[in-house]
Parts: structure tokens; C-alpha cells; sequence
């Protein structure tokens, strides 16, 4: 399955769980099967989200839309430039 990883410095944890959570409902109708949500330990603004896709053109949709701009924007109050990827896997381990 592809992935989405997003790397975002958000100014304010809840802000940004209020508006990621409020897009749930769009992201799974064009094909999201779920993600999670990581804080760095030591800054916890800092966050890395991983997000399922369906298809690898679904992912590549998914990160160029007007709608996903405006979420970051919404979450971040100008706080840095959030770095988007589209990932597809290349090895699996098991440790």
C-alpha cells in the first residue's frame, strides 16, 4: 500500500487535531485507509503523519488539493513549510 508521510511544525496541537480530524470524512471518500499521527518526544509541534492510500494515484491526488493546503495552512498559523511525500514500499523486514 502507498503512503503519505507529511512533516509539519504546527503552532498548536489541538488546533491542528481539530482541523485533521474534521478532514477524515474527505480523505477516506478519495481512498485513505487510516493514518497515524506522531509527535516528536521532545518537541511535540513537531509531527509526522502516515496515511494509507488505496492507490498510488489516490496518495498523488490526495497531496496536491486546494483542500489540503488550506488544512495545513488552518493548523500550522504560518509556522514553517510542512514537506509532503508520497511513499511507495521498496523493502519489507521484519526487524
Amino acid at each position: 500500500m502507498p503512503y503519505v508521510l507529511i512533516e509539519h511544525d504546527v503552532a498548536d496541537w489541538e488546533t491542528f487535531k481539530a482541523v485533521f480530524m474534521d478532514d477524515l470524512g474527505r480523505r477516506k471518500m478519495n481512498g485513505a485507509k487510516g493514518g497515524r499521527v506522531y509527535r516528536t518526544a521532545d518537541e511535540p509541534n513537531k509531527l509526522v503523519l502516515l496515511i494509507e492510500w488505496d492507490s498510488v494515484a489516490n496518495a498523488q491526488e490526495f497531496t496536491e488539493t486546494i483542500e489540503l493546503g488550506e488544512a495545513m495552512q488552518w493548523s500550522t498559523s504560518n509556522v514553517g513549510s510542512p514537506r509532503v511525500s508520497v511513499l511507495e514500499l521498496a523493502l519489507d523486514s521484519e526487524a
